[in-house]
């Protein structure tokens, strides 16, 4: 599922400027095609940054959902206030 090839093929379509020339020179369909794979890509963009802010930060929101995870969270917080002291 995971088609890192076929990202770098639709980066290098973008930075190559080929997408900008079919989009500047295409019939009106093609250029609704690229509206609305750049509107999906985005969404998708977005998608993904939630997907990966949650996987990253899964085990610190668990944590701090605890009482004990909350009390370790903030004697560490204070612990690296005094350390700046």
């Amino acid at each position: 599922m995971l088609d890192i090839a076929y990202l770098e093929r639709v980066a290098h379509y973008f930075e190559s400027g080929d997408c900008k020339f079919e989009f500047e020179n295409g019939e009106e369909e093609r250029r609704l095609l690229i509206l609305d794979f750049l509107e999906r890509l985005m969404e998708l963009g977005e998608t993904a940054d939630e997907l990966a802010t949650k996987l990253i930060f899964k085990d610190a929101y668990a944590t701090l959902l605890t009482e004990e995870g909350a009390a370790a969270a903030e004697e560490a917080e204070a612990a690296e206030k005094k350390e700046e002291e």
